[in-house]
């Protein structure tokens, strides 16, 4: 009996193209070609790779002079699963990039055949302390400090990442007996990383307990729930995650937690490792491209169940999912800031609808959306209201900049003392300022210029350790010019300060303290931020400074102090969520505090200790502050009461960038009168030169369009950009979707 002929609809991977193909389906390669399935395919002269999204027995409508190509092979791989593969079509759909590159994103071990296990090798401590012979200050006694501080093994890939030129004095701690080099077939980063095994689960608290029970019957049944775990820092919200992945895996069901940082994942991936440790699998961006195709497959297939990761984590193709968990769910680190634009916090509930499981949203500082969605019963609030223990929140105290006089120090008098005493005690301090580089930026004194970056309308940031002058846009570096290049005086001073000059300034003040800093610059590799964390928790640091990256999440028992350099930072940006990012930031900073069998003290540092932020913040005040701010946020017809998308127009030459936003706003506004008329309402925002008119040697003016619906927003851009694709008077110029911009740069 003859096989009936097959054809099989394909998206080609990491192209544009607005349309999907048709393949006939040889009768050999039948049994394995399904909604998908990962092909090799004929396009134009070249071999390319597709996902299949359907097979159908019924030809497409062709000239009859035209006939189909056939598939020439199937990948050695299991199918995307179902879920996955409608989650990228309505990503596609909903963010407005073509289906190839949504989908390419979420393959990130395309067009290799599966790759064999590495043989690892690494670098194992032997003894501790210093040989005879190495100097503790050079390079072979860093080594040995940063293989104590990682629990004694480090793979010797991640050991010259974070030390750089370290072969000759691994040689001579070789010779010394002190450390050995050792092989094995794991993936690097499934190694441990911290101080030994964690004890074992603690008793949940009866609100940690009432919170499981709660969320727990929907895995058993499940269906489609949001929950908002709105837990005070220090509550134990990871425990509850961790104790509700127990149920699913119990079940038979794969889970899918993302983390805002890598710096969070580090730390929780010791603990996750420690309860799943034959599951589980990490995905963020240190990975490298053959340990991402390694976990991919793992995760493909099964193998691992337990998925914890950064934002693209959300892409990755969980058997069998039963649990999805956004941890710090507010956190901007989910919005993607360029290429696909997508929130992956969104995705990740969408993904639970197609998929019809809860989803946790965990977050002592919830956004402002969510805030909105629990008051209109779309979300269930779940609440951890008490620190465990029944441990006090921090004592928080202002102190006024104003009043320090006009040579005030980076240290207020308080602060200087706080620390003082604190290290005194046998604690740790933690400072943080959120801004990297030593002075944020030079200014001539004779006629104003700012030096700025010659590709971007940026201030160039001073580094003084490297002795250069940055852009933290697109990282090109200069020299510091001895004269002006605008007026020629030898009159250009540093202004403003970040973290670098922050830390010189405490080794002066408090000589002998242990200082760690944390934040882009000086912990640039993987490794070394787990060094640097790790040399926090086990006591080796008295005092750690750093940006962002360790205001979330992060538990160090022994930090009573917490220093807010300078909280009136984010006040100035020009963007209506100034106020919410900050409050975030301020509670979330306070909350490290105190975590431990010691009350934590947090000094906040302001020239505007009345501003309504910075006062919700020192009384740890978050729904009066959301309250407040809706109320307003309602009155303006701001999100979440409205939706917003931004179209960002860019070329090489302001004027191309200048017409084509006029041009796109005239568009723009005739269909939102035709929309209007039909009673679904529409404005149209602009142009506007962006907040940064230059970024990368491309002018860029942007238009905002609200709508009050979603569903008018889909149409009413998908109009536009119909209107627009193929058009010739915008041929010069680049149009980007950003639908739910997260910022107005």
């Amino acid at each position: 009996m003859t096989m009936a002929q097959l054809y099989a609809e394909v998206v080609i991977l990491g192209t544009a193209l607005d349309k999907t193909l048709h393949y006939s389906i040889p009768a050999d390669l039948a049994e394995r070609v399904r909604p998908g399935t990962r092909v090799a395919v004929h396009l134009g002269n070249r071999i390319a790779s597709g996902i299949v999204l359907s097979a159908v027995a019924d030809p497409p409508d062709l000239p009859p002079a035209v006939s189909l190509r056939p598939i020439l092979r199937v990948a050695d791989e299991p199918p995307l699963p179902g879920d996955l593969l409608d989650l990228c079509g309505w990503i596609s759909s909903y963010y407005f990039y073509p289906l190839g590159e949504v989908l390419a994103l979420a393959l990130p071990a395309r067009g290799r055949e599966r790759p064999a296990r590495p043989v690892v090798k690494s670098v194992r401590l032997l003894r501790s302390g210093i040989p005879e012979g190495i100097r503790p200050q050079g390079k072979a006694g860093q080594i040995l400090r940063l293989l104590e501080a990682a629990g004694g093994c480090v793979p010797l890939r991640d050991l010259r990442a974070g030390c750089g030129n370290c072969d000759r004095p691994l040689r001579k701690l070789v010779e010394a007996g002190a450390v050995a080099f050792e092989e094995s077939a794991s993936a690097p980063e499934e190694r441990s990383h911290g101080n030994g095994p964690l004890p074992p689960p603690v008793d949940l608290t009866e609100d940690q307990a009432a919170a499981v029970s709660e969320i727990a019957p929907l895995l058993e049944s499940p269906s489609f729930q949001p929950f908002v775990l709105y837990g005070v820092t220090g509550s134990g919200k990871t425990e509850v995650y961790l104790r509700l992945i127990e149920k699913a895996v119990e079940s038979g069901r794969g889970c899918l937690v993302l983390v805002p940082e890598i710096a969070l994942s580090a730390q929780m991936e010791t603990i996750f490792r420690q309860r799943f440790p034959d599951i589980l699998a990490v995905w963020h961006s240190a990975l490298s491209d053959r340990e991402r195709g390694l976990h991919w497959l793992d995760i493909l297939s099964g193998e691992k169940s337990v998925v914890l990761g950064a934002r693209s984590a959300v892409l990755t193709p969980v058997k069998d999912l039963g649990l999805v968990i956004v941890d710090e769910e507010h956190d901007g680190s989910y919005k993607q800031e360029d290429r696909l634009r997508y929130n992956a916090r969104d995705v990740g509930i969408m993904r639970g609808m197609l998929r019809r499981i809860p989803v946790v949203l965990g977050s002592a500082t919830p956004s402002l959306q969510t805030v909105q969605r629990v008051a209109q019963n779309a979300y269930r609030r779940v609440l951890l209201p008490s620190r465990v223990l029944d441990r006090p929140q921090p004592e928080i105290e202002i102190v006024d900049m104003r009043r320090e006089g006009r040579g005030a120090s980076i240290f207020s008098a308080r602060l200087r003392k706080a620390v003082e005493q604190t290290m005194a005690e046998g604690r740790q301090a933690l400072l943080f300022l959120n801004r990297r580089g030593f002075a944020k930026h030079f200014l001539c004194n004779a006629c104003g210029h700012v030096l700025q970056c010659a590709s971007c309308s940026v201030s160039l940031t001073y580094h003084r350790g490297e002795d250069c002058l940055r852009c933290h846009y697109c990282g090109w570096e200069t020299t510091l010019p001895e004269r002006c290049p605008a007026c020629g005086h030898a009159a250009l001073f540093p202004h403003g300060f970040g973290t670098e000059k922050v830390e010189r300034e405490a080794q002066r003040l408090f000589p002998g303290a242990r200082i760690v800093r944390i934040d882009r610059d000086a912990t640039g590799s993987h490794e070394s931020l787990l060094c640097a964390l790790d040399s926090v928790r086990s006591g080796k640091a008295d005092i750690l400074l750093g940006t962002q990256m360790i205001a979330k999440g992060h538990d160090f028992p022994n930090i009573t102090l917490v220093g807010i350099i300078n909280a009136d930072a984010g006040l100035q940006v020009p963007d209506f969520r100034a106020g919410e990012s900050l409050v975030q930031l301020l509670v979330q900073v306070a909350g490290r505090a105190g975590r431990g069998d010691t009350p934590g003290l947090v000094l906040l540092q302001t020239y505007n200790p009345f501003h309504f932020t910075i006062e919700s913040a020192m009384n740890m005040d978050y729904d009066g502050f959301c309250e407040k701010e809706l109320e307003s946020r309602k009155a303006l017809q701001y999100p979440p009461f409205v939706r917003l998308l931004k179209l960002l127009v860019t070329a090489g030459r302001n004027e191309d960038a200048c017409e084509g936003a006029r041009l796109l706003a005239s568009i723009c506004r005739e269909k939102a009168g035709s929309f209007n008329r039909s009673g679904r309402p529409v404005a149209v925002l602009g142009p506007s030169p962006a907040a940064f008119v230059k970024l990368k040697n491309r002018f860029r003016w942007q238009i905002f369009i609200k709508a009050w619906k979603s569903s008018d927003m889909q149409s009413f851009a998908e109009i536009v950009l119909r209107s627009v694709g193929g058009d010739a008077a915008f041929r010069n110029v680049q149009i980007t979707v950003d639908r739910d911009p997260a910022n107005e740069i």
